[in-house]
């Protein structure tokens, strides 16, 4: 059965209520109708393959997403009400990857099986599952795992699935643009941009979806290669989708155009500069867990030749790295509700690793474990950085976005002595509480120390507390009477943290890392008064 910590939202539509009412209409399907598909001319390839273990499990009627099985064995009795992410997932089909990495005859039936369900079930519009992003996702899915469904298969089921290629190509085309605004829209143009490839006399879906999605990398792709979303497994997305369609026309002998290679490049470089030193992404605006074998393959397959860059000016990003330390901290300002409808209020955050080890993050994100979870992963003090008054530096919507932003987020960075500083200022409060945060963050030329200052300039607010969440694999233990703090990770040397002669205090945290439950862990935390005149708070950490 499904865990009851998903059963949190109802999925919504993005249509007007005109085309709602159009699509909906019993007559709507017969302009469905049309030339049933011979055959394909092809199957697009699989960039990356499967997981067998992922396969056999769902043979056992368990479905694996972000790392947790969940109970499901039918179309039939699935319940709309369920999580959006979950409901997303099954529809997409992208699960067939792992049944066809089985490859066994019972791996064939059970995925001739599901979508013979799909197809009774859901062969008339449907407001959520052909919404345009999950039905380009399906037919991708479909066309790449064509071969695999029908081997074995009779000629009907066959000829079922060409019918609602067919169906389905034309719905898509008329609505590819329509969903949700984004990096789903790039999704959508994928599903479009197979069929074209791989159904016969298809050739206007190619050419709509190659000029679509030429559109869309314009809009969504800052010119320093990050996504507008500002969210870093979104940018991994962003990039898989890309170098599958690449791999797609390769293989069906098209012509690559240069504006594809060239922004496949400037996404990979701008992924590889969100990794920390486990090889994994940093989580900001709603990032999550993301496998190591996906991102690794991801960018050796875009075969970027530079390394990571220090700086990504337009997406808000700003990365410090000697030796194996490693830190990237957030300089922008919270992404807009079309790009990212679950940006975080974490201005000025940064997440540290040293070597392979997470010594300081933010706590993550999860749709999985209800809204009021939800809300509290995005707020300013579940990030590592400063939070005045309880008060989040970007006000969160509920439904979505922010009531408020930081008008200006500017950020500088430069050399002193073989060490790089960044100097960076967020207005976020300055609306509410006249309070300007600064901060200041340098690293030494070997690693081994990082030395910070967090400034709050102005007369307002009452109590500020200075976050650092630590990595569960992080024990820490107060020293020097409370004046400092030992930071002990799983593998490696120790790191001391101090702060300016003020007290630190160890409080209780928690860290998501894909799975619906919370991993405990701890945080270092330095309150103080603001008095009306500000405050400056100086710490520091150092390899022990």
């Amino acid at each position: 059965m499904l865990s009851q910590t998903m059963m949190t939202e109802k999925p919504k539509g993005f249509l007007s209520g005109l085309l709602r009412l159009t699509y909906s209409n019993p007559l709507y399907n017969y302009t469905l109708m049309g030339r049933i598909p011979p055959r394909l001319l092809g199957t697009p390839p699989e960039l990356l393959m499967g997981n067998a273990a992922n396969g056999q499990s769902i043979l056992a009627g368990l479905f694996t997403l972000q790392g947790t099985r969940y109970g499901f064995t039918s179309f039939r009795d699935l319940s709309e009400q369920s999580n959006e992410q979950w409901l997303a997932f099954l529809h997409s089909f992208r699960w067939l990857s792992d049944l066809r990495r089985v490859g066994s005859e019972d791996a064939h039936r059970y995925g001739q099986k599901l979508i013979a369900q799909w197809i009774e079930a859901y062969d008339k519009w449907d407001h959520f599952c052909w919404r345009p992003d999950i039905l380009g996702a399906r037919l991708a899915s479909w066309t790449s795992h064509f071969a695999f469904l029908s081997r074995g298969a009779n000629k009907d089921f066959s000829n079922k699935i060409l019918v609602e290629l067919g169906r389905q190509s034309r719905h898509l085309s008329r609505s590819v643009l329509q969903g949700v605004p984004g990096y789903p829209r790039v999704t959508a143009l994928k599903g479009l941009i197979y069929v074209g490839v791989t159904l016969p006399n298809s050739d206007s879906y190619l050419v709509q979806g190659m000029e679509g999605l030429e559109l869309e990398i314009n809009r969504q792709r800052y010119p320093d290669g990050g996504h507008i979303s500002r969210n870093p497994k979104i940018q991994k997305d962003f990039l898989r989708d890309l170098l599958e369609i690449k791999s797609t026309l390769s293989t069906a002998h098209f012509c690559i155009p240069n504006w594809l290679n060239q922004s496949i490049n400037s996404i990979a470089e701008m992924l590889q500069g969100m990794r920390l030193g486990d090889g994994e992404l940093a989580r900001f605006n709603g990032g999550d867990n993301c496998e190591l074998e996906e991102i690794e393959a991801l960018i050796s397959k875009a075969e970027i030749q530079k390394k990571a860059p220090s700086a990504y000016l337009h997406s808000g990003f700003h990365r410090l790295e000697a030796a194996r330390t490693v830190l990237v901290m957030d300089v922008g300002t919270p992404p807009p509700l079309d790009a990212n409808r679950w940006g975080h209020a974490g201005a000025l955050s940064f997440e540290l690793s040293v070597g392979k080890e997470r010594l300081i993050v933010n706590c993550g994100a999860t749709r999985f474990m209800g809204m009021s979870w939800h809300q509290a992963l995005r707020s300013t003090a579940a990030h590592s950085t400063v939070c005045v008054d309880g008060i989040n530096s970007a006000e969160l919507d509920e439904l979505g976005g922010f009531k408020r932003i930081p008008a200006n987020v500017i950020c500088s960075r430069r050399e002193n002595g073989g060490r790089a500083i960044i100097e960076a200022k967020s207005d976020g409060y300055d609306e509410i509480l006249n309070l300007i945060h600064r901060r200041i963050i340098m690293m030494s030329s070997n690693g081994s120390k990082i030395q910070g200052e967090d400034e709050l300039e102005g007369p307002g607010g009452q109590r500020y507390v200075v976050r650092f969440h630590l990595h569960p694999n992080v024990q820490a233990t107060l020293i020097q009477h409370g004046k400092a703090a030992l930071l002990k990770p799983r593998r490696g040397a120790g790191w001391k943290f101090a702060a300016n002669n003020q007290a630190i205090l160890i409080e209780d945290s928690v860290y998501l890392d894909g799975s619906i439950r919370p991993r405990r862990s701890q945080q270092l935390t330095i309150p103080g008064e603001l008095f009306g005149r500000g405050a400056s708070i100086k710490w520091s950490l150092t390899r022990d």
